[in-house]
């Protein structure tokens, strides 16, 4: 090969191997980011931010059910559907369920199922609990599984 060709490929390979990293790196920040502005307008986000705005809630009780650090949480936060279908949750209308919160909440690798009732009332089975989060009557029930 001639001295032209092999300084041809190597800039070619420099330029392929640069587009990589940039390409890479975007993905990493878009993961990382906890801007509600990539979430559906009926979602948010318990990524301590509650001065942005209604789609920013407090971090609550997510690291210790993820059973990481805040810091480490707070690079992929929890999002979560808002309860617009209220009627479809069990404490809904006439059903008189003792339910207080049931629902879903999801990061980029988990999936974290939640039921907070009163305490004294058993919560499904295998599923783990946090006592004490919503003023001292309640307990929390979680299941969290990868996604």
């Amino acid at each position: 090969m001639n001295q032209h060709r092999i300084s041809a490929l190597k800039r070619t390979l420099i330029v392929a191997v640069g587009a990589a990293a940039i390409l890479g790196a975007q993905g990493a920040a878009a993961l990382a980011d906890s801007s509600a502005s990539t979430l559906p307008p009926e979602w948010h986000i318990h990524d301590g931010q509650t001065g942005l705005g209604a789609q920013h809630k407090g971090i609550g009780f997510f690291p210790t059910i993820l059973g990481i650090s805040s810091g480490t949480y707070l690079l992929d936060p929890a999002r979560c559907p808002n309860a617009t279908d209220k009627a479809f949750l069990p404490s809904a209308g006439s059903s008189a369920s003792v339910v207080l919160r049931a629902g879903i909440c999801v990061t980029s690798t988990q999936v974290i199922e939640l039921r907070t009732l009163p305490l004294g009332t058993a919560g499904p089975d295998g599923w783990s609990s946090l006592s004490g989060t919503d003023g001292g009557g309640y307990v929390t029930y979680y299941k969290v599984t990868a996604r």
